[in-house]
């Protein structure tokens, strides 16, 4: 009987074309919007994974916003020395016994200046293990020679950067660091050029090299894991070799004993040793079975980090790749801000319309509350009308944001801009209506028809049906 009223109110006033055809309009935008969105932030996000995120990464804990390119406060951000995950040896261990890890490998990361071919400019330089790394970023594509062995020197370029500074596989690049007054050089040859599978502004600002160059360019002690075996020999030998040696003088208090002398010396041999066993690295980056358990995977390691103490956190694609992902982030935000603004006009003028709806059917509902229906009966009866007006205002317009995102995949509109190709996740513009963007553009359409329904009915339930059958006052 509600409904029944409900529906003929709505069919004899011509005020409800509007309002469903405003509603519909603004669920059109918000579908069509979000559909692009959806699919640029997919897009994005398969591309960084497959290039140089992974599905998790670990870092150190900071007080700096740090990514996989080193602290991103602006301006300073360059100075910061990134610290080293730690300890190195038993977060590894951890992240190979995760049953949803399937690969990993680690990295150094830092600036130095590029120079080759004629052209000096600074890069970010990703120290790696080219091979692993290979075989975790399924994205880069080698086109000519091959990755540098692990423990050998060696440099991987894009195709855009080894054109740009004019290099081949085999040339030497040299590589340098202001270290005060005085410069840290290292030249490694190129032995390998390669591509993504999408052009992006931030893939082409990665330099991969190897990681026992970036920690000398960096001045990162490159510690390895010695077991306790190995350990309690060398002290053992150690103790041996200066067994009857208690008159040994030395000439000064600040002089170190031959011991001492031995001691650092192994250290330092220990220390500048070339070798995959080294602990000194700023991140280790994780490929899992299934990407879509990234977040639990991620939660799981922190629980085990803070359970034993570790200075480590694990982190998603989005906070690894830092201002190159945020941006898009903070983009959708501000144009959903805008949209909401515009709903919240349309709210208003809504609302008006409604409040002068029922105004003009004072007369009517004092009528039908003179003759016996309850407030409960009236307020339903404005609640079913406001629903249908805006559920049907919300099947159309995301029937309307539906063939709006088939008209965009179909233009094939083509970005010829890096920033908007980047920012894109591709060299087309493509929208994607998922079911989340269904669901939270058609609860829109409900909350607003909702939130408009309070005040109109609030009106009419306050006027006396003497006053209504009267005309109101």
């Amino acid at each position: 009987m509600i409904l029944y009223l409900a529906i003929k109110n709505i069919q004899s006033r011509k005020s409800s074309v509007v309002i469903v055809a405003f509603i519909a309009f603004a669920i059109m935008l918000l579908c069509a919007v979000n559909a692009i969105f959806d699919s640029t932030e997919n897009g994005v996000e398969e591309t960084f994974i497959a290039s140089f995120t992974g599905d998790v990464a670990i870092k150190a804990k900071s007080d700096v916003p740090l990514s996989l390119f080193g602290d991103e406060t602006p301006v300073t951000g360059e100075l910061t020395e990134i610290p080293c995950v730690v300890p190195y040896d038993k977060i590894a261990d951890i992240v190979s016994n995760l049953e949803e890890t399937a690969l990993f490998t680690s990295q150094v990361s830092g600036l130095a200046m590029m120079e080759a071919g004629g052209l000096r400019e600074m890069q970010s330089l990703f120290g790696v293990e080219a091979q692993k790394y290979i075989e975790i970023m399924s994205s880069i594509k080698i086109l000519e020679g091959s990755p540098f062995p692990s423990g050998e020197r060696g440099l991987m370029l894009s195709k855009k950067l080894a054109e740009k500074y004019h290099v081949k596989v085999g040339d030497t690049v040299q590589f340098s660091v202001a270290d005060g007054v005085s410069f840290r050089i290292r030249a490694v040859p190129l032995t390998a050029i390669y591509e993504y599978a999408v052009d992006s502004a931030t893939l082409d600002r990665i330099v991969l090299i190897d990681a026992i160059t970036l920690r000398q360019l960096l001045d990162i002690s490159d510690t390895v894991k010695v077991s306790e075996e190995e350990e309690e020999a060398f002290l053992t030998d150690l103790s041996d070799l200066f067994e009857g040696a208690e008159d040994f003088v030395v000439s000064t208090e600040d002089s170190l004993s031959g011991e001492e002398l031995f001691t650092k010396s192994a250290a330092e041999e220990i220390e500048s040793e070339e070798s995959d066993s080294s602990m000194s690295w700023n991140f280790i980056i994780i490929k899992l079975h299934d990407g879509s358990k990234a977040s639990s995977v991620i939660k799981k390691l922190n629980r085990t980090f803070k359970k034993m103490d570790y200075p480590a956190e694990a982190v998603n694609w989005r906070r690894s790749a830092g201002s190159a992902a945020m941006y898009l982030y903070w983009m959708r935000f501000i144009l959903n801000a805008g949209i909401l603004i515009v709903l919240f006009a349309g709210f208003i003028v809504i609302n008006n319309t409604l409040v002068i709806n029922v105004l003009d059917r004072i007369k009517e509902i004092g009528t039908m509350r003179a003759i016996g229906a309850q407030k409960r009966f009236v307020s339903s009866m404005c609640m079913a009308e406001t629903l249908a007006l805006c559920i049907t205002a919300g099947i159309v317009g995301l029937l309307l944001g539906a063939l709006c995102t088939k008209i965009i995949n179909n233009a094939h509109i083509a970005l010829t801009n890096d920033f908007l190709r980047q920012l894109f996740g591709g060299s087309f513009v493509t929208a994607k209506i998922t079911p989340f963007n269904v669901v939270r553009s058609f609860f829109t359409s409900v909350v607003l028809g909702l939130v408009a329904w309070i005040y109109p009915v609030s009106v009419a339930l306050t006027t006396s049906p003497v006053e209504a059958m009267q005309g109101g006052k």
